[in-house]
């Protein structure tokens, strides 16, 4: 059977579960963000008989879309849809209502997901892959990635996680050298022996470092929230040196990218009083974007003009 797998590109969790994909299943994949989801699913190679579609849910906006793609691609291939982003329930229901397999938990990541679903086909380590996604998505206290973790060294997987999600936000956007870490992870090598992966997590080092100082200059609290633009591709980890640097209970960052648009990353705290995921998905809709995620951690692309009225709105919520 002729295997395909696409898996979400922007973090550790997205990497993994398309290399557990791919360890089990074998075939090709491809990494794409929300923004290029449809378009991946419109060039899905012709021969393919199975799809594993891993880590990239779609805002209210266009699940209606996606729904139907989905809809259309099992009539000429097996689909397995594994993610954990927030579904309201009947968006649920939509997929339920669909000849798919359906692999859904908002409690676990999309790596232990993945893991989970395959783990009779996958080869000795790769327990890892999910615990890294499982870390990296600030998933680890779920019974099932808490339970797994008894059996390894913690210190292990933390450093391994933590260097790759590292070296990946300082080589965003270079394709090619993320198609060599997923084809590495598949054979089950450990982060710290695939090549420029130490280097560049060091680099990374640096730049967060520097990056601690800066936000507080330039940052802008708005309310309970602060926020900033940067020139940075991991803005996750702005948003995340926000928080301690305004003392907020949500961070914000955005990158302008090609074009009118800005892509946004938001995290937040336990005080934080709503579903960021949720949230965000609403008020992106609203204003011409798209986005969604977790409850402490979320994303969205937006028009770039659009960015500060959301931010407001944002602000009046959380």
């Amino acid at each position: 059977m002729t295997n395909h797998c696409i898996s979400h590109i922007k973090d550790v969790d997205g990497i993994c579960s398309a290399a557990l994909a791919v360890a089990a299943n074998g075939g090709t994949f491809r990494l794409t963000d929300y923004d290029e989801l449809f378009f991946e699913l419109d060039n899905i190679p012709e021969a393919t008989e199975s799809l594993v579609l891993c880590d990239l849910g779609t805002d209210a906006t266009r699940f209606g879309e996606f729904v139907e793609r989905l809809a259309n691609l099992q009539k000429r291939m097996q689909v397995t849809y594994i993610d954990h982003h927030f579904l309201t329930e009947e968006m649920r229901k939509s997929l339920q209502s669909l000849p798919i397999r359906l692999v859904h938990d908002t409690t676990e990541c999309a790596s232990m997901l993945t893991y989970l679903t395959f783990r009779s086909r996958l080869p000795a380590g790769a327990g890892y892959l999910a615990l890294y996604g499982a870390v990296t998505d600030y998933l680890d206290a779920s019974p099932t990635a808490a339970k797994m973790m008894e059996r390894f060294d913690r210190q292990f997987v933390l450093l391994e996680c933590t260097m790759l999600s590292y070296a990946l936000a300082n080589n965003a956007g270079e394709y090619p050298y993320l198609e060599n870490v997923v084809a590495e992870l598949v054979a089950m090598k450990k982060p710290h022996a695939i090549k420029m992966v130490s280097e560049l997590a060091l680099g990374q080092l640096v730049v967060v470092d520097e990056l601690a100082g800066l936000v507080g200059k330039k940052g802008v609290q708005l309310g309970r929230l602060a926020y900033m633009e940067t020139e940075e591709s991991s803005t996750g980890n702005v948003a995340k040196l926000l928080l301690g640097a305004f003392d907020v209970v949500v961070g914000v960052s955005y990158k302008r990218k090609d074009g009118d648009r800005s892509e946004m990353s938001l995290r937040g705290t336990s005080e934080c009083r709503v579903h960021l995921g949720q949230a965000i998905s609403e008020i992106a809709g609203r204003y011409g974007g798209n986005g969604g995620g977790h409850q402490k951690a979320a994303g969205c692309s937006i028009p770039t003009e659009k960015v500060l009225p959301a931010l407001e709105e944002l602000s009046s919520r959380v």
